[in-house]
């Protein structure tokens, strides 16, 4: 009976073992899947991060194309207005025709000019040039050179002279 029963045993193991084995076998070649699939998917993202970074690159070169085609529509103008000089008037009158559509090509890609005169000092958005004598303290007295903000963010501080009430001495 013990010569059945261990004939029985280790065919049991024999079963059991050639299963453990074609299972191992399963899980290897389903990890050699994975491993395969991940290596792909690896490839895949580098090659599309190489695509983003290059496209990134080619978007940040030709930003500005719409807005230097525009500026070159008042290059051709000063040209116009240059070749018309003789002219005076005609002349005068280009270059305020020129000006004016430079400040609405501008004013279309969010550039506005910051106001200064009458206004309170403001740090952020004026830069002091000089003081002048006044009945408040910094108040804009004065632009000498126009600031412009993009959107929402100084582009260029406006240069200002502020007013400074004169202090009276004790002594006089």
């Amino acid at each position: 009976m013990k010569d059945k029963e261990l004939k029985k045993n280790e065919e049991e193991k024999k079963k059991l073992e050639k299963e453990i084995k074609e299972e191992i076998e399963k899980e290897k070649k389903l990890s050699k899947e994975y491993l395969e699939t991940l290596q792909r998917v690896q490839a895949e993202f580098e090659n599309y991060m190489k695509r983003v970074e290059k496209d990134k690159e080619e978007f940040v070169k030709y930003a500005k194309h719409d807005l230097i085609l525009k500026l070159l529509h008042i290059i051709d103008d000063f040209e116009r207005a240059l070749n018309s000089k003789e002219a005076k008037e005609e002349f005068v009158k280009g270059a305020e025709m020129i000006f004016k559509q430079l400040n609405k090509t501008l004013h279309e890609e969010g550039v506005r000019e910051i106001s200064a005169l009458g206004e309170k000092f403001d740090v952020y958005r004026h830069d002091i040039v000089g003081k002048v004598e006044g009945n408040k303290d910094d108040i804009i007295v004065e632009e000498v050179r126009r600031g412009y903000m993009l959107k929402d963010k100084v582009l260029r501080p406006s240069m200002v002279k502020v007013s400074k009430v004169k202090e009276v001495k004790e002594n006089e």
